[in-house]
């Protein structure tokens, strides 16, 4: 199977910035964009990135900037969700892709749900992995709490069970060689030789400039009319069951996964995950 690392310089009205993105497949197969959560980076996809690639997708799974190996604000205020749609726009249009299918985990998410009403021809499918058109204030309280606080480790071991000790609550049950995988793949070196997370602790000023929960998605949700699949973690304090009901009450018809064993969100890593993905991108 075909896998490639890419750095890519997006020009877009100031002196250019890298976005990095990884990619599985044939050229030739129908593009699905894999978007990242709020800490996330292109990584979070490497599990399930093969398998739909084995469908026949192209798959592409960006960094977001401030995450992974794309660039590092040196303005904290650039991190918001216009630079983050102008970013892909821009990738998309540089790689001559016209139409996808998009993925989303939770910020991938509410970034697909604009995305889709504001650009409709360029979207084809849509999965959202656990949120919705809205999200409940007191768990961006939470979130935002916890990152905006650096975290400092002696070695990767250390990040790795700070992980198993958060993330395990949320991502559902993970093998051990997917636990030390992804925590290679969460850690960055400082330059002081310290092991701290892969993004830009600057990215919690987002909850500063744009409030989540008070900014209204559901005039775009309303006018979506792809077909959706929407994840949902069982546990989730996020996309809550009130969520849920309201979402069917307007907007697209989607199909809904819960995941009984998961909160927020889903890892998208475990066999269950990833077959129940794939039987729906096979069908839909």
């Amino acid at each position: 199977m075909n896998y490639e690392e890419h750095i890519h310089t997006i020009e877009n009205g100031d002196s250019g910035h890298e976005l990095a993105y990884c990619e599985w497949g044939e050229k030739e197969g129908f593009p699905i964009l894999c978007v990242h959560g709020l800490t996330g980076n292109s990584t979070d996809f490497d599990y399930i990135a093969p398998a739909l690639a084995r469908l026949g997708y192209r798959v592409i799974a960006i960094d977001l900037p401030g995450r992974g190996n794309s660039t590092y604000f040196d303005d904290p205020l650039r991190y918001n969700y216009d630079q983050y749609l102008n970013d892909i726009y821009t990738l998309l249009h540089d790689l001559e892709i016209q139409h996808i299918d998009w993925l989303g985990i939770s910020l991938g998410g509410l970034l697909a749900i604009r995305a889709a009403s504001e650009r409709p021809a360029l979207i084809r499918r849509l999965i959202i992995n656990d949120v919705g058109p809205e999200v409940p204030k007191h768990a961006l309280d939470f979130i935002y709490n916890v990152i905006k606080v650096p975290y400092f480790f002696e070695t990767v071991g250390e990040l790795e069970a700070r992980m198993r000790a958060t993330r395990g609550l949320t991502w559902g049950p993970l093998s051990d060689d997917q636990w030390t995988h992804m925590a290679k793949c969460n850690a960055r070196r400082t330059d002081d030789g310290r092991i701290t997370y892969s993004y830009d602790p600057e990215i919690a000023r987002i909850f500063e400039t744009e409030p989540t929960g008070s900014s209204d998605l559901w005039p775009c949700w309303n006018t979506i009319t792809q077909p959706t699949l929407i994840l949902h973690g069982g546990k989730s304090v996020l996309l809550t069951q009130d969520i849920i009901k309201k979402m069917r009450q307007s907007g697209p018809k989607f199909d809904l996964i819960t995941f009984d064993d998961c909160g927020h969100v889903p890892s998208l890593m475990t066999k269950e995950h990833i077959s129940a993905i794939s039987r729906w991108m096979g069908q839909a």
